[in-house]
C-alpha cells in the first residue's frame, strides 16, 4: 500500500497538495461584502491587512492569525474591528516575501508583527492580543511563549500539540521553527496520511479528517515531545470549541491544555467554552460541495457564532482596556 501511495505521488506530481493538504481551517468558498476599513500591509516586516474600528483614539490591539487556508480572516477581521480594536490580521505563507507552504514559518515572524503593530499611532500601547483559528493556534501559543507583549488570547478550534507541515513539502517537516531550528511536531502517520491524501484526490466531499488526529494524539511519548507549551504563556486564556468539530479533535485537545493548566501554578485566568453542535468552524456554513466537513447542525453554529462574538468582546474588554 505504502509503494503505491508512493508512486501515485510521483505519477500525478502531487506536489501542488502542499496547499490544500490540513486545509482543513478554511474549507468554504463564500462570496463576502465587508464594510470595514482596512489597509493592505506589505512591508520588510510582515504582509497584512490593518483593520481599524470606528474611533479616534489609540485602541487595544488584536494580532489575528488564521488558519492553513492561508488567506485572510476578513470576517473576524471586521467583527473584532467593529468591536472597538484595532486588527492585524497576518498572512504567514503562500505570499510574496514569505515561505511558499506552512513548513517550519519562523516564530519570528509573528514577533515583527506584534513589534509594528505595537508601535502603531493608533494602538494603545502594551495592550496586545491575539485571535487564532484552527492550525493558527499553535503559532499563537508559540508566540505567547516566545514573546510577553501578549497579555491576552483567543484560540478556536485549537490544536494542544505542534503538527507537521503541510502535504508532500511538509511530510516528516515541523509547521514552525524558532532560531531557525524545526520546532518538535506530532505526525498524523503515513497510512493515516495515505488514506486522506486518496480522499482529496478522487475529490471527495466533506471529508472528515477528525479520526487521522484522533488516531495520532494516542501516541503519548510523541504528544509530551511536540505540545504547546501553554503553562509557560504570560496572558489570560479563553479556548473556544465544537463539540462535533469534524476536522480535528478540538474539543479533546482543549482539555488537553485545560488539564496542563490545572496541574500547574499558571498565574492568568483561562477558561474553555465547548459549544454542543457546532463545527470546526461556527459561523460559515459548509456547503455539499466543500472538500472538508465542518460539522454541528446548521442551528448550533450559528449560535456558536454568535455567542463567540459576545465572549470575545467581552474578554478583550476586560483583559485589554
Amino acid at each position: 500500500m505504502v509503494f503505491k501511495f508512493l508512486t501515485l505521488l510521483k505519477q500525478t506530481r502531487i506536489y501542488f497538495i502542499c496547499t490544500i493538504f490540513l486545509s482543513f481551517s478554511s474549507p468554504f468558498s463564500i462570496a463576502e461584502d465587508f464594510s470595514g476599513r482596512y489597509e493592505n500591509i506589505n512591508n520588510d516586516s510582515i504582509v497584512g491587512r490593518l483593520w481599524l474600528p470606528d474611533s479616534p483614539n489609540q485602541e487595544p490591539a488584536i494580532l489575528l492569525i488564521g488558519g492553513s487556508g492561508g488567506g485572510y480572516e476578513n470576517q473576524d477581521a471586521e467583527w473584532l474591528s467593529s468591536s472597538g480594536f484595532v486588527v492585524l490580521n497576518v498572512r504567514y505563507f503562500c505570499a510574496k516575501g514569505l515561505p511558499k507552504n506552512l513548513v517550519n514559518v519562523p516564530i519570528e515572524y509573528f514577533n515583527r508583527a506584534l513589534d509594528w503593530l505595537n508601535n502603531h499611532p493608533l494602538v494603545k500601547k502594551d495592550d496586545i492580543g491575539i485571535f487564532a483559528h484552527s492550525r493558527g493556534t499553535e503559532v499563537a501559543l508559540l508566540t505567547s511563549y516566545y514573546n510577553s507583549l501578549v497579555k491576552a488570547i483567543v484560540v478556536r478550534s485549537p490544536s494542544a500539540v505542534v503538527w507537521l507541515g503541510p502535504g508532500w513539502s511538509g511530510f516528516n517537516e515541523s509547521a514552525w521553527s524558532w532560531k531557525s531550528k524545526p520546532i518538535p511536531f506530532l505526525n498524523v502517520g503515513l497510512i493515516d496520511g495515505a488514506i486522506w491524501l486518496s480522499h482529496v484526490l478522487r475529490d471527495k466531499k466533506l471529508i472528515k479528517s477528525r479520526e487521522m488526529f484522533e488516531n495520532a494524539l494516542t501516541n503519548n511519548s510523541s504528544i509530551n515531545e511536540a505540545r504547546l507549551p501553554v503553562e509557560h504563556i504570560k496572558g489570560h486564556l479563553l479556548l473556544i470549541s465544537g463539540s462535533d468539530d469534524q476536522q480535528w479533535p478540538s474539543t479533546a485537545m482543549s482539555d488537553m491544555l485545560v488539564s496542563i493548566l490545572t496541574k500547574s501554578d499558571f498565574e492568568f485566568s483561562y477558561r474553555h467554552i465547548a459549544f454542543k453542535n457546532a463545527g470546526h468552524r461556527p459561523g460559515r456554513l459548509s456547503t455539499p460541495d466543500d472538500t472538508f466537513a465542518n460539522g454541528g447542525t446548521i442551528e448550533g453554529n450559528i449560535e456558536a457564532h454568535k455567542q463567540t462574538k459576545i465572549l470575545v468582546k467581552e474578554f478583550f474588554d476586560e483583559k485589554l482596556r
